[in-house]
C-alpha cells in the first residue's frame, strides 16, 4: 500500500502552497509608476503582486502617499516600504530617533491597502554612502532596536524587514564592510536585533559585475539569501525568516550608452524569467521585485525596464506574459453607521421600508467580495440582510444607503425591541399603547414623539 501511494504522488503531484504564491513583483522608482507597473505585475491572471518604493524623509506628503495606497488598493498592489533619509554631500544621513518617529506615526496615519504593513528598514547599510559616510554596525543595530519599539508600539500590524545588503561589498577600510561580517558585528553588539525581523530583505544579485547566470549558487548570486540564512545560524540565529529579494536582477547592454560587458536585454529578460521559476520553487521566498522598472538614465538606464521615452523594452514582454499565481492578503473589513431612516409610525404585522447608511472604515473595497451583514435584531422584528448589490463597489471613507424592509410582529415582550445587523448599534423600536388600536402601534426611539408629549404636557389653554 505505501508503495502504491508512492507511485500515484509521482503520478498525480500534489501542488504545494509555495507554487501557489505570487512571487512577482517590481521595484518602483515613483508612486506614479504604479498606473503601469500594476498591468505587468499581475499579469496574466495573476493577483495581489508586489511593489518595493522608498518613502524619503524629506517626502512625507500624507495626501500622495494615501493616493499612492489606495491606487494599490485598487489595481492590487501589495505595497513594501523602505525608509530612507535624505542625501548630504553623496551620502544618506544616519537616521536619527525623531526621524524614525516621524515615519512610524506618518505610515500609522495612513490607511494601508492590507493588514500587514511591511517597512525596509533602510537600505545596503554595509556601505558608508548609505549610512552617513561611514559604515556603523552599532549604530544600525541601536536604530533598528528603536525603529521595531517605534512602529511596533503604534500598531503590531507593521511587518519590518532587515535592510538589505550589498552582497558583493568587500571590505574597504571605512567605505565598505563584508555583509557576512556586518551581521557578525551587528549580532556582537547586539543579538536582540535578529529577534526584532520579521523578515529578511535580500539583495540577491547575480554579482559581481551582474553577470552571473541563474545556475549560480555562490554568496554573489541570485541564491545569495541562503547564504545569509545560512550564516546567521552559524551565529545562533534560530529564527526561521520569510525572505522578500527587495532588488535583482540583470543590466542590459542598452542605455544612454552601449555597455557590452552586459547581456542584451533580450537574456537580461530570459535569466530573470529563469530565476523567477527557481525562486518560485522555494516556499521561503515570499517576493521578488527586480529593479527597476523606470529609470532610463545614468547611473540605472542599464536596469531600467523603459527607454527614454517610457515603453517598455520587447524582450520584456516575456516577463509580462509569464504565468502568475494569485495572493489573498487578509485586509481589515470594517464599517460605522453614519444614519439610518424609518418611519415614524409602524403598525405591527405589516411590511416596511428603512434605510441605513454605512460608512466603510476598513481596507478592502467592499463588493470585490460579495458584501452582506446579517440581521441581528430581536426576535419579535424581522429584517432583511443588507447586501451591497452586486456590480457595486464601495471604497475605504466613502459610504452607502442600504434599503431594507422589516415587520414587527404582534406579540407580548417585557424587554426593548430593537432592529440591529452584525457590529452595528441598536435601533430602538418603542411601542405605543393605543387602546382603540385593533393593531399594535410602534415608533423608533428617536426622541421626537417624547418632546411632543412634553409640548402637550407643558401646554396650557
Amino acid at each position: 500500500m505505501f508503495f502504491l501511494i508512492l507511485f500515484l504522488c509521482f503520478l498525480f503531484p500534489v501542488k504545494t502552497h509555495a507554487q501557489e504564491r505570487n512571487i512577482f513583483g517590481l521595484h518602483l522608482t515613483q508612486p506614479q509608476d504604479l498606473q503601469k507597473t500594476a498591468p505587468i505585475i499581475n499579469s496574466p491572471e495573476g493577483d495581489w503582486g508586489w511593489a518595493t518604493i522608498v518613502i524619503r524623509l524629506d517626502q512625507l506628503n500624507p495626501d500622495a502617499w494615501q493616493t499612492f495606497f489606495n491606487d494599490c488598493r485598487e489595481k492590487h498592489i501589495i505595497p513594501l516600504v523602505r525608509l530612507a533619509t535624505h542625501l548630504d554631500q553623496g551620502a544618506w544621513i544616519q537616521p536619527k530617533k525623531e526621524h524614525i518617529d516621524q515615519f512610524s506615526s506618518f505610515l500609522n496615519n495612513l490607511n494601508w491597502p492590507t493588514k500587514r504593513q511591511h517597512i525596509i528598514l533602510f537600505n545596503e547599510v554595509n556601505r558608508s554612502d548609505e549610512w552617513g559616510g561611514e559604515v556603523n554596525p552599532q549604530s544600525f543595530a541601536e536604530i533598528a532596536v528603536y525603529t521595531h519599539q517605534s512602529f511596533k508600539e503604534k500598531n503590531d500590524e507593521f511587518y519590518l524587514l532587515s535592510p538589505g545588503l550589498d552582497l558583493a561589498a568587500p571590505n574597504q577600510k571605512t567605505q565598505y564592510q563584508n555583509a557576512l561580517d556586518y551581521y557578525r558585528s551587528v549580532h556582537q553588539y547586539d543579538p536582540q536585533v535578529f529577534d526584532l525581523f520579521d523578515a529578511l530583505s535580500s539583495h540577491s544579485y547575480p554579482n559581481r559585475g551582474y553577470i552571473g547566470t541563474p545556475n549560480d549558487t555562490g554568496p554573489t548570486s541570485i541564491q545569495g539569501y541562503q547564504h545569509e540564512l545560512d550564516f546567521l545560524k552559524t551565529l545562533g540565529v534560530n529564527k526561521e525568516y520569510p525572505v522578500f529579494i527587495t532588488e535583482t536582477g540583470w543590466p542590459h547592454r542598452e542605455g544612454e550608452t552601449k555597455n557590452n560587458d552586459y547581456y542584451t536585454a533580450k537574456t537580461a529578460a530570459d535569466f530573470l524569467v529563469q530565476a523567477l521559476n527557481i525562486w518560485q520553487k522555494d516556499a521561503r521566498i515570499q517576493a521578488v521585485t527586480p529593479f527597476i522598472f523606470n529609470y532610463p538614465y545614468p547611473p540605472f538606464d542599464h536596469f531600467s525596464w523603459l527607454d527614454k521615452e517610457e515603453k517598455l523594452y520587447p524582450e520584456y514582454q516575456v516577463l509580462v506574459d509569464l504565468p502568475k499565481q494569485k495572493n489573498k492578503p487578509e485586509q481589515t473589513t470594517s464599517w460605522q453607521m453614519e444614519k439610518y431612516h424609518l418611519p415614524l409610525f409602524v403598525l405591527s404585522e405589516k411590511s416596511h421600508q428603512g434605510t441605513i447608511t454605512l460608512k466603510n472604515t476598513g481596507q478592502s473595497i467592499w463588493g470585490e467580495d460579495p458584501f452582506c451583514l446579517n440581521s441581528e435584531s430581536t426576535s419579535n422584528i424581522t429584517v432583511q440582510k443588507i447586501c451591497l448589490p452586486e456590480n457595486e463597489r464601495v471604497i475605504p471613507n466613502t459610504s452607502h444607503a442600504f434599503k431594507f424592509y422589516f415587520q414587527i410582529e404582534n406579540e407580548k415582550r417585557d424587554g426593548k425591541s430593537f432592529i440591529s445587523w452584525n457590529k452595528i448599534s441598536p435601533i430602538e423600536i418603542q411601542s405605543i399603547n393605543l387602546p382603540f388600536q385593533n393593531t399594535s402601534l410602534y415608533h423608533p426611539k428617536t426622541g421626537i414623539l417624547e418632546k411632543i408629549k412634553g409640548f402637550f404636557t407643558n401646554f396650557k389653554i
